[in-house]
């Protein structure tokens, strides 16, 4: 799990990941208090590079308010969670 790019960001960013073999992934957006903000990706992922956009959405498509967000990886076998900001 690489970090995500641009970091701060408006209104976009990408968060890119590899993978060394084919796998089911499932990448999510948590608020400080750790509620879940949005899923990005939750299916089978070739082996390789791969990039997930966050348009700063919620899952029911309302704009998420400033502030620190963790993104979060997780595959059979291996979770990996980092931070980034969204300044407007």
């Amino acid at each position: 799990l690489l970090q995500n790019h641009p970091n701060p960001f408006n209104p976009e960013t990408e968060i890119r990941f590899e993978l060394p073999e084919a796998s089911r992934v499932v990448v999510k957006i948590y608020s400080m208090l750790g509620e879940n903000i949005r899923t990005l990706a939750d299916g089978e992922f070739a082996a390789g590079a791969h990039t997930v956009r966050w348009n700063a959405l919620n899952d029911r498509g309302e704009k998420a308010p400033s502030g620190l967000y963790f993104y979060q990886l997780v595959t059979p076998g291996f979770t990996q969670t980092k931070r980034m900001i969204l300044a407007k």
